[in-house]
């Protein structure tokens, strides 16, 4: 997984994780803080943030595979741009319908 996708998936799952294994994950992807710098600002080991890093990872790829909550919301922020782009070229049937396949997403 990329930086995005972490830090994607750590807004819809983070609370799920253990605060540490957040911070840890907040702090390597967003804040670009090396291993070695992470393990002397907690005082623990490199390979300590390395296996808490890597379960935080694991868990929030089985939490998106099981429950799919980025994944429906990248598939309806697509619906609404196109959408968006119906309804400027005058689609207006288009753009209904467009809303209510991203409504059903929603409603999953």
């Amino acid at each position: 997984m990329d930086r995005f996708e972490i830090s994607t998936l750590r807004a819809y799952y983070g609370a799920l994780i253990t605060e540490k294994q957040n911070e840890w994950l907040r702090l390597h992807y967003d804040e670009d803080i090396s291993l070695g710098e992470l393990a002397e600002m907690f005082s623990v080991s490199r390979q300590a943030v390395l296996d808490g890093i890597k379960r935080g990872e694991r868990s929030l790829a089985e939490f998106e595979q099981k429950l799919g909550l980025a994944g429906r919301g990248r598939r309806v922020l697509a619906l609404l741009g196109e959408a968006k782009a119906a309804l400027e070229e005058g689609r207006t049937d288009d753009c209904a319908a467009l809303i209510a396949r991203a409504e059903s997403i929603v409603e999953e």
